[in-house]
């Protein structure tokens, strides 16, 4: 099977290459290798891949991609940052890129299946929180009065209780609360008249080897990890316990190309673990990992807009995978011992 995968030389894309080549498809890259992360092409790019080094924008479609058989697109610019910072661009880069791939993919006459690499960033704080012992749901919003004097839990205004986060799941209707959420909903939005069989795979935070943890636009796991081989003392808000759903990059290529090589598939699944990591035992699990002290101070205090918990419901992912994710525990010692 003849694959392209936009975006295939980053993190996430490479191991796809990676994945499909062992499989024996041949594998075309379009990439821009945005000057803004990149300094030249990685060297763990491969000699038996067709790599095309452009951006979407300005991308033309020959006659070469009339046998392309499945398309696997991740190339956008990411940061929620950066889309603060350039909206404009990102934009461009992440929407009009990807109306001009679905606009050319839907002609190839051999193509069987297109798989969009999506983001949890698309649910915004459409969590729902269910109240221990009532049944009744709340929302994610939390109170400033409640925030400033250090309860950072999503109360109960009735009884005063904290509730417990209800995992996501794919029905949960998207909500993006910034630009770079936008931007990925608008990516899925390009696929809503597409006429041949997608799936579109929202990524929980990715980690795993060749994550970049220098890169200023990195996640927070990515981030920990850093400063953690750095040497440096990460600085936790509230009380270190809000939990994160980090998903091995592992899983995410396993579903991945299974999807691509035709397994029967839903239109969206959520990428994640299903497992809850606070930031605390997230530091001891990567101290661990990179052979560090697992520091860590919590500093307290809060930032507007942050959410108190992020998980998933991984059912559709482990149904492709056929087993369970990877727990974040087990992950770490495959993804970050590599980043030594």
């Amino acid at each position: 099977m003849k694959v392209l995968v936009t975006g295939g030389a980053g993190f996430i894309g490479s191991h796809v290459v990676d994945a499909l080549r062992a499989n024996g498809h041949s594998v075309v890259v379009i990439d821009s290798l945005d000057p803004d992360v990149w300094h030249g092409p990685p060297s763990y790019l491969r000699g038996d891949v067709d790599y095309r080094f452009v951006d979407l924008r300005w991308w033309r479609p020959d006659s070469s991609y009339q046998d392309i058989e499945a398309v696997f697109h991740l190339a956008a610019l990411g940061g929620v940052a950066r889309a603060a910072r350039e909206p404009g661009n990102l934009l461009d880069a992440n929407v009009a890129g990807t109306a001009r791939l679905v606009d050319a993919a839907a002609q190839w006459p051999r193509l069987r299946r297109f798989v969009l690499g999506s983001s949890f960033s698309v649910y915004g704080s459409n969590y729902q929180y269910r109240v221990p012992g009532t049944g009744r749901m709340l929302n994610a919003a939390r109170r400033v009065e409640d925030l400033d004097r250090g309860e950072f839990e999503v109360i109960d205004p009735e009884t005063g209780e904290a509730a417990e986060i209800v995992p996501i799941t794919e029905s949960a209707a998207p909500d993006p609360l910034e630009l770079y959420g936008a931007s990925k909903y608008m990516q899925e939005l390009c696929l809503r008249a597409f006429p041949k069989p997608f799936t579109v795979l929202r990524f929980s935070s990715v980690y795993g080897d060749r994550l970049r943890l220098d890169d200023g636009e990195a996640t927070i796991v990515a981030r920990l990890a850093g400063w953690l081989r750095a040497g440096a003392t990460p600085k936790l808000f509230e009380d270190g316990r809000q939990q994160r759903d980090w998903v091995y990059v592992g899983d995410l290529v396993e579903a991945s190309v299974r999807i691509l090589e035709g397994v029967a598939a839903p239109p969206v699944i959520n990428v994640c673990s299903g497992i809850g990591t606070t930031l605390v035992d997230a530091c001891e699990v990567l101290g661990g990992a990179l052979s560090v002290p697992a520091r860590y101070e919590v500093v307290g205090g809060y930032r507007t807009g942050d959410m108190r918990h992020c998980l998933g419901a991984p059912h559709h992912l482990a149904a492709v995978l056929g087993r369970n994710p990877v727990t974040f525990r087990d992950g770490a010692k495959l993804a970050f011992a590599r980043n030594q």
